[in-house]
Parts: structure tokens; sequence; C-alpha cells
């Protein structure tokens, strides 16, 4: 009798993992056909304060978040995080590393080569999926959430070393448009 029970549960447990690797696949292959992405977003920081504006994807690794009613904008490239004031003019910036949206937003994103899955969820209208990189002591992951339907990234949560989440919902999105290098330009003072 164990040993009926303990195949039957090997089988259930392998149908879910392939399934989970199916799914996994589709949005990994729907991401990487995504070039560029704009909507707005909403963003709930740590002291759940809320913010809401503009944002601005285009791969390989660059992506502005536009604050409405501040006087701050963030801008990424391949190896910086900027902050830039309201005329464009950069006032701090700090060094990307190999970090998460760093991976998220190169040409390809390969979930099962660079990140470890912390967990996979099918929920009513969204898969959740967690992961964080492989080979990182950091306690840094990201929570992904993927419309069932189109596969499309509607929000995430970034938990960093302390555990704090920052969570971005997006909405009105338009993929795969042109967006100007202009876009992403940033000034510097001449002191």
């Amino acid at each position: 009798m164990k040993k009926i029970f303990f195949t039957f549960f090997l089988f259930i447990f392998s149908i879910e993992n392939a399934y989970t690797e199916e799914i996994i696949l589709k949005i990994e292959e729907h991401w990487n056909q995504i070039n560029s992405m704009s909507g707005k977003f909403v963003q709930v920081d740590p002291n759940e304060e809320i913010s809401t504006g503009d944002f601005y994807f285009l791969k390989p690794y660059q992506s502005k978040f536009f604050y409405d009613n501040e006087n701050e904008t963030v801008i990424t490239n391949r190896s910086l995080l900027r902050i830039v004031d309201k005329e464009g003019y950069q006032t701090n910036s700090y060094a990307i590393g190999n970090n998460i949206l760093k991976k998220l937003l190169s040409y390809q994103f390969k979930i099962n080569e660079e990140f470890q899955i912390v967990k996979f969820e099918t929920l009513e209208s969204k898969y959740k999926l967690s992961i964080k990189l492989k080979n990182n002591d950091s306690e840094n992951k990201i929570t992904l959430y993927f419309d069932k339907d189109t596969l499309d990234l509607e929000k995430w949560e970034i938990y960093d070393e302390f555990s704090n989440k920052t969570v971005l919902e997006f909405t009105n999105i338009k993929k795969n448009i042109f967006i100007s290098q202009n876009i992403f330009a940033v000034k510097y003072r001449k002191d």
C-alpha cells in the first residue's frame, strides 16, 4: 500500500512540475519578445507611501520611472541607477551590479539559468513567480505577477536584504513601441 501511495505521489508531483516548467517557459518566451514597454505605475514603498507615475522600459537594461508630483526621476542603464531632478540633471547615482532588475531588462531573460525559483503559484487570474539570483547569498528577491491570459507583467514586489518590500503595479501597458533614447538622457551640472 505504501508503495502505491508513494508512486501516486511521485506521479502527481512530476505532473505539477512539468506544468510549472511549461508555464515558466511560456512566460520567459513572452517577456523575451518584448523589446520596449511603457505605461503607468503605482508604487507602494516599505513605509506604505504611495507614488504614481509613468514608466518606460527599453531593452537592454534601460528603464525610467517618472514620478507624478515629485521632484525626482529614476533612470537605469546597464551599470547605474541614477536619480535626476525635474530639469534632468543627475543628483545621485548608484552602481547596479548584478541585480535582478538588470537581468529582467536584458535581451534574454533566462529564468532557470540565472534564477532560483523560490515559489510558483497559479492564482485566479495571474501567475505568481518568486525568484532570486542563483549563487547569491543575499535575501534579495522579486515576485513577479503575470496575467494568465496575456502573460503580461502586471506587478512586481522587490524584497531587499532587510526584507523591505517595494511594490509596483503596471497599467495602461504598451508593448514594442518606439521609445527614443533621449528619454533616458541625463544632464550633468558643471561645478
